[in-house]
Order: C-alpha cells, then sequence, then structure tokens
C-alpha cells in the first residue's frame, strides 16, 4: 500500500502552489489527540477557521461541556465541533465516521513518567500514533500531519535515548504509509499553559521561554489552509521546525 517516498523537504515559503483545479478551498479535518495542550488550540483554530467545514475531535471519553474542553472557542465555532469518543487499543474498530476527513492531525503524545514507563509511553507515541495513521489512509486521507518533537534523528540508537528512537520510528511508520501530503512538526520546548508538565515547569523556573501551543496549532492551520487553497505544494515529507512553525503562524 505504500507509495514511493519523496527526497525529505523542510518548509519552504517560496514553495510553488498546486494547480487551482487540483485544491479545494474547503476542508474537513480531524484532530487525534483534540483535548491535550496542542490538540485543543488545534481544535479551536480549525473550527474559527472560515476554509473549515467540519472539525472532528477524537477523544477517549464522550465530552459534555465544548467550552471548558475547548476554552476560547465561541458558541458559533463550537458548532462545528463533532466529538468521536474512540477506544485506541481497537481504533479501527470504533473509529466510525471519524476518520472520513480531508486532512487528519495526530497531536497524540505523553511522557514516561505519564505513561508509568517506557512501555506505557511506546504504546501512546507509537502504536496508538501509526494505528491513527493506518484508519486516516484507509479512510482515504490524503493530507497527514503528525506532531513529534524537535531533536527527533532517526538514526540514533534506543540507547540513547527511547523518547527520540520511539518518535524516530512513529515518524518512519507514518510516512511509510504513502500519505500524498504529510507535515512532520518538531517544535521545541513548548510551553503549554495550564497543562503544562512537570519538566516544563522546572525549565519555566530557570527562565527557558517556550514556544506557545497556540503558535504551533495557528501553523499548523495555516499550512492546511495553504495546501486546500492550493497555495503550497504537496510533500510526501516536510518536515517543519521552529523557524517555520513562527513564519507560518506571523
Amino acid at each position: 500500500m505504500a507509495m514511493a517516498m519523496a527526497e525529505r523537504t523542510r518548509w519552504n515559503a517560496d514553495a510553488p502552489s498546486l494547480p487551482s483545479t487540483i485544491a479545494s478551498q474547503m476542508f474537513r479535518a480531524a484532530v487525534f489527540g483534540s483535548t491535550g495542550a496542542t490538540g485543543r488550540e488545534l481544535v479551536r483554530e480549525l473550527a474559527e477557521s472560515k476554509s473549515c467545514e467540519k472539525v472532528h475531535a477524537i477523544t477517549r471519553r464522550p465530552v459534555e461541556d465544548l467550552s471548558q474542553t475547548f476554552p476560547g472557542t465561541t458558541e458559533e465555532s463550537r458548532k462545528k465541533i463533532v466529538i468521536f469518543p474512540v477506544d485506541f487499543e481497537n481504533l479501527s474498530e470504533t473509529v466510525g465516521k471519524a476518520a472520513e476527513v480531508d486532512v487528519a492531525f495526530c497531536c497524540l503524545g505523553t511522557t514516561h513518567g505519564d505513561a508509568g514507563g517506557a512501555k506505557g509511553f511506546r504504546k501512546v507515541d507509537l502504536t496508538y500514533v501509526l494505528a491513527t495513521g493506518e484508519v486516516c489512509r484507509s479512510a482515504g486521507v490524503s493530507n497527514f500531519h503528525l506532531l513529534t518533537a524537535a531533536g527527533v534523528y532517526r538514526s540514533l540508537p534506543r540507547f540513547v535515548s527511547n523518547y527520540v528512537w520511539t518518535k524516530a520510528r512513529s515518524e518512519e511508520g507514518i510516512l511509510k504509509l504513502g500519505f500524498a501530503s504529510c507535515a512532520i512538526w518538531h517544535p521545541g520546548f513548548l510551553d503549554r499553559g495550564d497543562l503544562t508538565r512537570k519538566g516544563e515547569s522546572w525549565a519555566k523556573f530557570f527562565g527557558a521561554c517556550g514556544l506557545p501551543v497556540s503558535t504551533l496549532a495557528k501553523s499548523m492551520r495555516v499550512y492546511a489552509e495553504q495546501l486546500a487553497a492550493g497555495k503550497r505544494d504537496a510533500k510526501a515529507e516536510d518536515v517543519i521546525e521552529n523557524k517555520g512553525i513562527r513564519a507560518l503562524a506571523a
């Protein structure tokens, strides 16, 4: 099922546009990991976008109050949001119509501490991520976004960093699925606001300035809009790091 891999590219502000006959201004989006720090900001961005018709927010459990789960959304923008509770242990059987969209964003991620160790971390950041890619590919999604992290080197041995090794394997697995457009996001240290993780709290204490998740989410939304409008090429692999993220959100 995999398509031939394209040469690895990085975000280019001067990338040529797609022919207008290929692009469609409006799109439907799905966000996996929609209640995390980046995911909830991305849902808000997409719900407010004039180019996005519908936002499928994939969650692990039902959501009773959209305004609390997705702070900053308006009564009008929340009309676009559809909640899809799924079981990531059996995603192919529970995803239903959640993946029937034009573009999918995978914002799944945890830490070794929150997941109870390396095994739990790999389940979320590798097993669940690959399952997400597979159901999206099977549903006919052509544009896929994967959020990983800065410093993910695919040649780095596992004994050096299980975190980096796991993220790298998730990137490789998603790329093998052969999406027509696959954007891989490599943000650096993130400022997650009220969802800041323990290690990030220490970094803030010592004066580290992170990339706001609102900036990251905005750049992901802008990228999707540009692709839908034919203002950028579809690339089988497009790695966007901090500089490109900030440029897109400017």
